[in-house]
């Protein structure tokens, strides 16, 4: 039987709901320094609860206008998937019955839930589970039954039948190192796919940013696509479908920048043959410069980026490309050149009328941070800066504005 906590010491009372209320955009350390008056209240738990809710208000602004959900600390609000990325997973998913073997605080599989007849939920730590339940139940999500226990080890002692599975595996320590190798997870997934796909087709495999694509994919088994996930200026995650009926090496690469719906703004799918074997054409800046997202670098799609949208790079290790006609649906920002100048502030201030403008490097021998100092650079504007290298390897200054799309 799994394992519960009961639901009264979950919730929150009607009194520590208006307190939240009351001061859900103060700052939370201040109410603890006046614990003294407010008097039959936990203030550090109410507290915690304020600040995890200030972190969730753009990022899940459902659960965030949910008054009665309990939030989880802090890092774990910001670790956890954005209501964006979550709706876009649950788009890529459908059917009777979903499993989720990682749990969590439970953002992705409220969401892909709605894609199912029913759900389980499966996470280790009892507190974690039995939270995400008292969630789900203030969300309506009847069709979740959440299991606090080992997901693997019940999905090997009995079959569950799934039409999907999904799992976002965490890192094994709590340093902030670079995830090199999905075995640096837990659970490790690929040591496990043969029970994995005992119970499903399908599995839907979520990871940080920083794992490397072609390494994961010489560890998976039937991988049949790979998505990078932008939002806002980031790459987010990426998503590994593996596909039990796929048995090709080949795999797809999709990247799709998402708005604040979860609806791709911009796309793009190739694959590592395109890419080896596309057109790259060089040129100096034209009237356009383009920097592609941080999801389409995080693919690879660096050659792919020239072919598919008719454009030049102006130099081989710089990621920046330029056209003399504005390309409207390049998944990266645009921007219109005003001017090339010397990396002086004395011929950069001339075309910028001043001392303020944004700043990017590209292939350049210093850093942003050290350039703005040294050129007493403040940050912000209409004006957009890359300090970059040509294919000629001459070091210069692109200025730029946003280019009207």
């Amino acid at each position: 039987m799994d394992k519960r906590i009961e639901m009264e010491e979950t919730g929150l009372s009607d009194s520590e709901i208006a307190f939240i209320n009351t001061h859900k955009h103060e700052n939370a350390s201040q109410l603890i320094l006046r614990a003294g008056q407010f008097k039959g209240l936990d203030i550090k738990k109410l507290a915690a609860q304020i600040i995890s809710r200030q972190k969730a208000a753009k990022k899940l602004p459902e659960w965030y206008a949910n008054e009665k959900l309990i939030f989880p600390p802090a890092l774990s609000v910001e670790q956890c998937s954005s209501e964006a990325t979550a709706r876009f997973k649950a788009s890529l998913v459908s059917g009777k019955t979903l499993v989720d073997i990682t749990g969590g605080m439970g953002v992705d599989c409220f969401y892909m839930s709605r894609k199912f007849g029913n759900a389980h939920y499966f996470e280790m730590q009892e507190t974690v589970a039995a939270t995400a339940e008292y969630n789900f139940q203030q969300l309506g999500a009847a069709n979740i039954k959440v299991h606090a226990a080992d997901s693997l080890a019940a999905l090997e002692a009995e079959n569950i039948p799934a039409d999907w599975i999904y799992a976002d595996p965490a890192r094994r320590n709590e340093q902030r190192e670079k995830v090199v190798l999905l075995s640096d997870c837990t659970p490790d997934i690929v040591s496990n796919q043969e029970i994995l796909f005992e119970n499903t087709p399908n599995i839907l495999l979520k990871t940080s940013p920083l794992l490397d694509i072609d390494l994961a994919a010489r560890e998976l088994q039937n991988l049949k696509e790979v998505y990078t996930i932008g939002y806002e200026q980031e790459c987010k995650e990426l998503l590994f479908v593996l596909d039990k009926n796929h048995n090709s090496a080949e795999f797809t690469i999709k990247v799709r920048i998402l708005d604040d719906q979860g609806y791709p703004l911009k796309s793009l799918d190739f694959d590592r043959e395109m890419e080896r074997n596309a057109k790259v054409t060089y040129s100096a800046p034209a009237s356009y410069l383009y920097e592609p997202h941080a999801a389409v670098l995080k693919a690879g799609a660096f050659k792919t980026s020239c072919e598919r949208y008719a454009l030049n790079k102006i130099a081989a290790n710089s990621q920046l490309y330029t056209s003399e006609s504005l390309v409207a649906d390049f998944p990266g920002r645009s921007f219109k050149i005003t001017a090339i100048c010397k990396p002086d502030m004395r011929e950069i201030s001339k075309h910028i009328g001043g001392d303020k403008a944004n700043l990017t490097t590209r292939n350049f021998p210093a850093k942003t941070e050290e350039l703005r100092k040294k050129w007493k650079l403040k940050e912000g504007g209409d004006y957009y800066l890359f300090a970059t290298t040509l294919s000629d390897n001459t070091r210069v200054v692109i200025v730029t504005t946003k280019a009207a799309t």
